[in-house]
């Protein structure tokens, strides 16, 4: 019982903290619950049934909490035990209309106590109510048979309620014996778990040993294979490159006069001749468009250097190659203090720059193994490209022509079609030599790995013969 009040303290005062976080109603509620709570603690459970009945009330249209039901129900059942003692015929009536009110309240404990103050109500009817009757325990003489039938009552409700209890009992030997029998098994087939676990873990360790020895050597073996085909891509980029050298020796006029014959003038200056590529003459840039028909004419001509990029692009099946270049060109013309325009006409021509395999054979580019004369035919583009832009306007003629003919120049003098060097390459031809051999290093050739872009960059790096550094550095800011 202690411990029930205990409990019911607890409830009380936990509603009484939450309680205060709620309108006036449910602290009205809160303090009848708290006088059901003092009365209940004093023993007047008259009064505790009465404001715990009040509490009840005020829940009807809401769920009633559990902590309030725990303690209705406590205080129900020592409100009836007291009856049970008092014979208050009329307490007990009204705990029996509130039970019909509140039947969720109707626990075991007191449907029993209820069935023991009926069989008490019954015998106190058979002998009578009138205190001035027999005295309690006589038997009534001309009433034998009620007096045994109720005494009958009394002994088979005790006789239920010590049934119920031994079953109950009964039951708790019963689950504590399964409880401990499921221990020993639950501990007999843990230790034997324990022991297949260990020889599994054997079993699982040597084929683990045998798995990690085969990869080991799949691992060896894929290593091997990447050593030996990185080697056949060394020997191929060797003989590319070896390829590229002798063609240039092929392709290269001894007298660099004779060259002349095949080239442009430098349009835009008057009554001279240039060699393209000169270091010492203009680059050949004409001043930007001012008019109208000037603006046409460039935006004419940068579509048809579009259009002729994708011609390029099929015809030797890099994607995109024409416009990436292109685009690369002009970011590295900005990034190194090139106007607009400028920059514009030197895409246009990086647009084309490879308008030479127009001219080639198809089948020849896309041919694996190509002897000497064919690798002649497709180094010798460069040359060929001259004769494909008629559809330049006279006044970017010169700026075009460097940049076909001339983007396979070194700085160190080792490329070709002429051999020229340093300065004397003009700057469209090294801006699009630099350009073109990034973009083929970051993309998928049969004739090499992929690099990535600093990869790329590294690799540029380490060829300044090849390169000019300044634009190598202006790459760097781009990428």
């Amino acid at each position: 019982m202690n411990r029930v009040k205990g409990l019911l303290g607890f409830a009380i005062l936990c509603f009484g903290l939450t309680s205060q976080l709620f309108a006036v109603d449910e602290q009205l509620v809160g303090r009848y619950l708290n006088a059901a709570d003092e009365q209940y603690n004093a023993g007047n459970y008259p009064k505790a049934f009465s404001y715990i009945n009040i509490v009840l009330n005020s829940y009807k249209a809401v769920s009633l909490p559990e902590n309030i039901e725990v303690i209705a129900e406590s205080i129900y059942y020592a409100h009836l035990v007291q009856i049970k003692d008092t014979k208050n015929t009329a307490a007990f009536n009204q705990v029996k209309e509130k039970l019909i009110e509140f039947p969720f309240l109707s626990s075991e404990r007191i449907n029993r106590t209820i069935k023991i103050i009926n069989t008490h109500e019954a015998q106190d009817i058979a002998w009578g109510g009138d205190p001035s009757g027999p005295a309690a325990g006589a038997i009534p003489e001309n009433n034998p048979a009620l007096h045994s039938t109720l005494q009958l009552q009394l002994a088979l409700e005790t006789a239920k309620q010590e049934a119920e209890e031994k079953a109950l009992a009964e039951q708790e030997s019963i689950r504590k014996e399964i409880l401990d029998t499921q221990k020993s098994a639950f501990e007999s087939a843990y230790d034997k778990a324990a022991s297949e676990n260990a020889q599994n873990n054997r079993v699982l360790l040597l084929v683990l040993l045998v798995l990690a020895g085969v990869g080991f050597i799949v691992f060896i073996a894929v290593i091997i294979n990447l050593v030996v085909n990185q080697r056949s891509v060394k020997t191929q980029n060797e003989k590319f490159v070896e390829t590229l050298k002798a063609v240039a020796q092929l392709s290269r006029i001894p007298h660099g006069q004779m060259a002349l014959e095949a080239l442009p003038p430098l349009y835009g200056v008057e009554g001279e001749m240039r060699l393209i590529g000169s270091g010492t003459v203009d680059n050949g840039i004409p001043a930007a468009p001012e008019t109208d028909d000037d603006k046409a004419e460039m935006v004419e001509l940068a579509q048809k250097c579009r259009d002729f990029g994708k011609q390029i692009d099929i015809a030797t099946g890099r994607k995109n190659n024409s416009k990436n270049v292109a685009e690369t060109v002009f970011k590295i013309a900005q990034e190194m203090g090139k106007d607009q325009f400028e920059s514009t006409l030197l895409f246009s021509v990086a647009m084309v720059y490879d308008i030479g395999f127009l001219e080639i054979d198809s089948g020849l580019l896309m041919a694996e193994n190509l002897n000497e004369q064919q690798k002649f035919e497709i180094r010798n583009h460069v040359k060929q490209g001259l004769a494909q832009l008629s559809f330049v306007p006279d006044k970017y003629m010169s700026v075009f022509a460097d940049g076909v003919l001339m983007h396979h120049e070194n700085m160190d003098g080792s490329g070709y079609p002429e051999g020229l060097s340093g300065s004397r390459i003009p700057y469209v031809a090294r801006v699009i030599r630099v350009a073109e051999s990034f973009m083929a290093l970051i993309s998928r050739r049969s004739y090499r790995v992929i690099f990535d872009k600093e990869s790329a960059l590294e690799e540029l790096r380490k060829k300044p013969g090849n390169y000019d550094s300044e634009i190598v550095d202006a790459l760097e800011m781009i990428i």
